[in-house]
């Protein structure tokens, strides 16, 4: 209080000098001097808050218009200690009002320092503190710090220092070994021994995208030595809590995002320790061994950086708080309630692409990695969100599973932030803003068909059981399915699709059922075997909320689409979707629905590649005299020989006048007398007829095909008249 008294007197009575006063106490937070005008910031490690303390430093009679470089920080007198380049370039001592105080240091080369720190040895009455400087094309030299300030002090070289040649912009003192460290541009660690006058590289650390100068380096009291890349702002961490280092090779994680500069110089109070201290900081919550506590440079965010509770950005419904700074207290703390902004729409298939809904607080930007390997880590190659923009609200988004993705439990990390990071961040680290959100996943492995990338065309037509026009473009999709497998089990299906053509005026719905017929063989998942709560349906992004599962059935019945009329819309002046000439540029209606199993399944017993597609009336509309009083459910249409559901109705097999030559004794279904179908899969992406075009005049070897049950003319789909097909239908 007296200190600021006579500040305030001096400044309003009359001009006078204000003696430096040492700083209180071992400050926690890390001082970064940047700028020409040399500014100083304080650095909260933990949270990457900045805080200017001092705009520009002064001296006590004269103008300060340079830069300060090579600080340290002295724990044994509390001032921090720095080279000004004002002319006379010199040694200043800077304490707690930000004003520095020239030494006489003699001895030192004619050139400007901009690597240094202070070594501080022995206990108590002897305790000796040494400042060292550092200059590639001159050595390294020492400043004795524990007489008389005011008088002459000379520098002495250490002896051959000149030869180093080391590419450095900063060092540190260890707090326990008083071993000197120091990181160059391209990860480069050293150690080095100034009673033995020796270098060492330990070994070259990963720094990511990081080039540049590490202008900021500093240690705290637990032996994690901290080093600020200039360009980007980061601020790594390597554990060092060993010195020397022996018997193990250090690695280096990105601890936080501090502020970047071209001029970059730090200082810390080396025996000061670093914890949190602010109660807006968002911790991940992904176990041990990933990096989510303090002590391991853990992801989190300081989500209101400016104490006011509003405006900020965060996923889902709220963003929380947690102390979590060793891994102790991250076993102890319990799953953030806050981590509410991620659903996962479908099932996280190796191979396969899977749809994720992520809410946003408001508009940001989005990171997130996905842990595929289950090593514990988010690896940079594991990145598969890189600072998309994402509006207020939900927002949808693909993610691309690996084909090498292993199956069993991991875990994904997401990460929102403002956007105005000066560098892409990682998975660790402590971001300004923001919020992050872990998630432990099931991935599965995958058996797909036709391929991961993909497609077989159904076709239907809906005249059946009369012959009609036989143009097999009244309902057409785009299908792929996936068998989602733990070890030789199947635990469950994801089946993927794209309606790309109706070419009728009836309207149909669309469904699965979970059978396949082998042979003689048949496989078939049950209704009550499927995880029905669990089930993840999506139409064009959107999740649907009614269950598509069949209900009052026996087998596992998927409807897609109850009237996929319902889901499109004919462009001006056509009369169907996407199968008349110049009427093909809507865009394909897309679905994805996951399917999992309550418990996994043998798969010699369970269906797989095809499983059973199928069309249904809808209810409420007319489709024909025959169905008139009658349940419109109750009339299929299946692939030639596959057998229709529980809920068909027989009778339709005995309709007057029909074209289907069923018989049900024999396994034949849904086929005329020609043997020809009603439903069809093609087993690539197919130009289906244009409207009204016989499927046998858009493709002549189609009969042959169909008849001989697919062993005369099996490319028979590669031989089609270019004049009757919807060339761009499937484009």
């Amino acid at each position: 209080m007296k200190l600021n008294k006579l500040a305030t007197a001096c400044l309003v009575i009359f001009p006078c000098a204000v003696l430096s006063q040492p700083f209180e106490s071992c400050p926690s937070q890390a001082f970064l001097m940047q700028d020409a005008n040399a500014q100083l910031y304080g650095i909260d490690l933990v949270s990457a808050k900045p805080t200017v303390l001092a705009s520009q430093l002064t001296f006590a009679n004269e103008l300060n218009t340079n830069s300060v470089n090579a600080v340290g920080f002295n724990y044994k007198d509390q001032y921090m200690y720095g080279y000004s380049k004002q002319t006379p370039g010199s040694v200043v001592q800077l304490g707690s009002n930000y004003e520095m105080k020239r030494l006489n240091v003699q001895g030192l080369p004619a050139t400007n320092f901009y690597v240094g720190d202070i070594q501080v040895v022995g206990e108590g009455n002897d305790q000796r503190a040494t400042y060292y400087v550092y200059h590639p094309n001159f050595g390294l030299y020492g400043i004795n710090l524990d007489g008389d300030l005011d008088a002459s002090i000379t520098a002495s070289l250490l002896t051959n220092t000149n030869t180093w040649k080391l590419s450095i912009y900063d060092f540190a003192f260890h707090p326990a070994s008083n071993l000197l460290y120091t990181v160059e541009p391209n990860g480069n660690l050293y150690e080095i021994d100034i009673a033995a006058n020796t270098h060492t590289l330990i070994t070259q650390v990963d720094v990511g995208d990081d080039t540049g100068a590490f202008g900021a380096a500093y240690f705290d009291v637990k032996g994690q030595f901290y080093f600020s890349n200039n360009k980007s702002g980061k601020i790594h961490k390597v554990d060092l809590s060993v010195s020397p280092v022996v018997g193990y090779t250090p690695v280096a994680n990105v601890f936080t995002s501090g502020p970047k500069s071209s001029q970059n110089d730090g200082a810390r109070c080396a025996i000061a320790e670093v914890k949190v201290t602010d109660s807006s900081i968002d911790f991940g919550d992904a176990p041990a061994p990933y990096n989510t506590s303090l002590e391991q440079s853990g992801a989190r965010h300081l989500f209101d950086p400016n104490s006011t509770g509003s405006d900020l950005i965060y996923l889902g419904s709220s963003v929380g708080g947690e102390n979590i700074n060793t891994n102790a207290d991250l076993l102890l703390s319990p799953i953030d309630d806050s981590d509410d902004g991620v659903s996962f729409v479908t099932a996280i298939s190796a191979g396969q692409d899977s749809q994720i809904i992520v809410n946003a607080s408001t508009s940001g930007f989005l990171y997130a990695w996905f842990d595929w390997d289950q090593n514990g880590r988010f690896t940079e190659d594991e990145r598969m969100v890189t600072k998309r923009a994402i509006n207020e609200g939900d927002n949808s988004i693909l993610i691309t599973v690996p084909s090498n993705t292993k199956a069993g439990q991991t875990w994904a990390r997401f990460r929102v932030t403002d956007g105005t990071e000066a560098s892409l961040i990682t998975a660790t680290g402590g971001v300004l803003g923001g919020e992050v959100e872990d998630y432990e996943i099931t991935t599965y492995a995958s058996a797909v068909y036709p391929g991961e990338n993909d497609w077989v065309t159904l076709a239907f037509e809906d005249r059946w059981p009369f012959a009609g026009d036989y143009d097999f473009n009244d309902l057409v999709l785009n299908y792929r399915t996936t068998q989602l497998m733990e070890g030789s089990n199947v635990v469950g299906y994801k089946i993927d699709g794209q309606l790309i053509g109706i070419g009728a005026t009836y309207h149909n719905g669309f469904a699965v059922r979970l059978k396949e017929t082998v042979s003689s063989s048949t496989r078939t998942i049950m209704r009550d075997e499927v995880d029905e709560d669990a089930i993840s349906f999506i139409i064009d992004g959107q999740p649907q909320t009614v269950s598509p599962l069949e209900a009052g059935r026996n087998e596992a019945i998927l409807i897609f689409m109850q009237d996929t009329w319902a889901h499109v819309s004919k462009e001006s002046g056509c009369s169907y979707f996407r199968t008349e000439d110049n009427c093909d540029e809507n865009v394909k209606v897309t679905f994805s629905m996951s399917i999992p199993l309550k418990e996994p399944k043998a798969k010699s017993a369970s269906p797989g590649t095809l499983l059973d597609p199928f069309i249904f009336a809808t209810n409420g509309f007319y489709h024909g005299d025959f169905l008139v009083g009658k349940n419109a459910r109750g009339w299929e249409v299946h692939i030639k020989n596959q057998a229709p559901t529980e809920a068909f109705d027989t009778s339709l097999y005995s309709v007057t006048n029909a074209d289907d030559a069923s018989v049900q004794s024999n396994g034949l279904y849904f086929l005329n007398e020609n043997g020809l179908p009603w439903a069809m899969e093609v087993g690539m992406q197919w130009l289906h007829p244009l409207e009204g075009v016989d499927i046998t005049d858009a493709y002549g070897s189609f009969a042959d095909f169909a008849q001989s049950s697919g062993k005369q003319k099996p490319t028979w789909f590669n031989d089609y008249s270019i004049s009757n097909v919807v060339v761009r239908g499937e484009q």
